[in-house]
């Protein structure tokens, strides 16, 4: 927004860049992380932390745990697939009754 002087402008910028990066990953055009950086691992232990001792004994895993998984998944990541064959069919409105004439 510093270079534009528009904040709807920045606003589209940012949406647009947004459904762009989702509309590859449920394409399953996405590259995996190679290595984990510094600030991604503080983000993984500060989600761990909010989780607290509670979430934790929830999920019944421990800290190590759950680090390791967090990390597996960001690395290999998730797979998304579309079905290219299947087609949209909306559902039919409910017809509403006339309104009576007086």
């Amino acid at each position: 927004m510093a270079r534009k002087s528009s904040m709807k402008l920045a606003v589209a910028a940012v949406a647009r860049k947004l459904a762009v990066a989702i509309w590859y990953l449920l394409h399953g055009r996405w590259t995996p992380l190679e290595e984990l950086d510094e600030r991604l691992v503080l983000k993984v232990g500060k989600v761990i932390t909010h989780l607290g001792a509670k979430g934790l004994k929830a999920t019944g895993k421990t800290r190590k745990t759950l680090r390791e998984q967090a990390y597996q998944t960001l690395r290999h990541g998730r797979t998304y697939l579309l079905e290219p064959v299947r087609k949209f069919v909306p559902k039919p409105k409910p017809q509403t009754p006339a309104p009576a004439q007086a």
